[in-house]
């Protein structure tokens, strides 16, 4: 399973980066992690003093919607540490 946190860029909501070609949506301008264990992305976010949050793998993509699936995909693989 995996974890996830996120720390937004700024109080209010802002995109960022290009719409996604097929829905039209664009990503939120923030730092999305990702982890392998709830313990990891716990201690993470007690280390950022509040600025991180959880979140969950369907608030994860929906943060990220500019990015088609299979990016995303990627990315999540490239955050928990694995290999594309």
């Amino acid at each position: 399973m995996t974890y996830y946190a996120w720390a937004p860029a700024a109080q209010q909501p802002t995109f960022t980066g290009p719409a996604n070609q097929k829905t039209g949506k664009r990503s939120r301008a923030g730092s999305l992690s990702a982890f392998a264990s709830r313990r990891q992305r716990d201690e993470f976010i007690a280390s950022t003093g509040g600025m991180a949050e959880a979140v969950t793998a369907k608030q994860a993509r929906q943060l990220k919607a500019g990015l088609d699936e299979r990016t995303f995909n990627e990315l999540v693989t490239v955050l928990v540490g694995g290999d594309t």
